[in-house]
């Protein structure tokens, strides 16, 4: 399950924070899964040019996680 942290929510950084590179990576999920959402809406409301576009960012953005993921 995913928590999902409200928009004017403000972090602190602390000794057991997440690293950096860690951050961006779980803000650059949460954009593909905007991304993906979004583009499901517009698909369904026959806007297929801007679903499409969106729907393939989405699945670079997994791709990409996915790789940069996965152990050497």
């Amino acid at each position: 399950m995913r928590v999902r942290a409200s928009r004017h929510e403000h972090r602190s950084v602390s000794d057991d924070a997440p690293t950096l590179r860690e951050q961006v990576r779980a803000a650059r999920l949460r954009l593909a899964d905007s991304a993906a959402e979004l583009g499901t809406l517009l698909r369904l409301r026959g806007e297929h040019a801007e679903a499409e576009r969106l729907l393939r960012q989405a699945v670079e953005i997994y791709e990409t996680e996915r790789t940069i993921g996965e152990p050497t």
